[in-house]
């Protein structure tokens, strides 16, 4: 049984469906004018004693982030402001992004505990010992409480850096639940019950009647792909997909068919724009660069085959990593 099939009172583990709980889970925030691609990078580049220098932080993942935190000069009255720093910001994250906030709310009344074995005593707590302040629970307990007085504010999502298209095929960097496409692509595990990560985030956008329909298809295997309704999501249909974990047996044929299998079935039932996220380069630890370039190129060998049929393909990289990757082997091929 996964943690979170388990009941409990509290949640005091930021991963898998509550990953994004977490500062390192891979969502845009605009702080003071900047827009970073997780929480974390905004809050490490607060630590910088000359403000110029936040900039590095704008297109870093979260390890990036925190390793680069620990090496700028830090302004003086760091420890001081710390912590109003950072209810700021995760204030920003679940504001800019409604979609998370209904989760936190979604939450209830559970207490909420960053626990970590790594000894992080002032933002979670010990997970051997229960030790800890745990800031970041309380700023999150405390924000679900506004959001439960006062509603959701209404605000509009972080600008978004759309590009293309390159031969049919166009770049995005926000979340995929937020893809205006008629499909998005879930990057799924072979239950199909939902899991961490794009899987997790997008069970949770299209609410339970998902799960309850993916329940009914008998799970996936790797390398194939399964359709269901979008349900509360923008996109009407998401297509379900299980990629290879790596390093295994024909990890590059079942990656390639993960693309192919997702177009076909796109295809067959008449639709004509899909998002993809960049299947297996989370969890199942394929690697991003050699990942993204069978991406693109199985999808642009795929729509010259098909070329009668009128398809628009876009692929959502929130990770910075996995979008400059995808950038840039779309720019090396765009004449081909």
């Amino acid at each position: 049984m996964r943690y979170y099939e388990t009941p409990r009172e509290e949640i005091d583990y930021f991963r898998e469906e509550y990953e994004f709980l977490s500062n390192f889970y891979p969502t845009k925030v605009v702080f003071d004018g900047i827009t970073y691609f997780n929480s974390e990078a905004a809050y490490q580049a607060q630590k910088c004693l000359h403000p110029e220098e936040r900039m590095r932080f704008a297109r870093l993942s979260s390890d990036e982030a925190k390793r680069l935190g620990q090496k700028i000069e830090r302004r003086t009255d760091w420890d001081e402001v710390k912590c109003s720093i950072m209810e700021k910001i995760v204030y920003e994250k679940f504001i800019q992004n409604p979609t998370l906030a209904q989760d936190l709310l979604d939450t209830g009344n559970k207490t909420l505990k960053e626990g970590n074995y790594w000894k992080d005593l002032y933002w979670g707590v010990d997970l051997k010992t229960g030790e800890g302040e745990n800031h970041l629970g309380k700023i999150l307990m405390r924000l679900r409480d506004y959001f439960r007085s006062n509603g959701i504010p209404n605000a509009s999502f972080p600008c978004n850096s759309l590009k293309g298209p390159f031969g049919g095929i166009w770049i995005d960097d926000r979340d995929i639940t937020l893809s205006e496409c008629e499909c998005i692509v879930n990057a799924a595990n072979e239950t199909l019950l939902g899991g961490g990560g794009v899987d997790g985030a997008i069970h949770r956008a299209a609410g339970s009647e998902l799960r309850a329909e993916c329940a009914t298809l008998g799970g996936c295997n790797v390398g194939e792909a399964k359709l269901t309704s979008g349900y509360k999501l923008k996109a009407k249909y998401i297509i379900h997909t299980v990629g290879p974990k790596y390093p295994t047996e024909n990890c590059q044929l079942n990656l390639t068919k993960c693309y192919i299998e997702s177009l076909n079935l796109a295809k067959k039932n008449g639709i004509h724009s899909i998002t993809f996220p960049s299947i297996s380069t989370g969890k199942f630890s394929y690697p991003k660069k050699e990942a993204c370039r069978i991406a693109v190129q199985t999808v642009k060998r795929w729509l010259k085959e098909n070329c009668d049929y009128s398809m628009k393909v876009v692929f959502s990289c929130v990770d910075p990593t996995i979008y400059e990757l995808i950038y840039s082997e779309l720019k090396d091929t765009e004449n081909e």
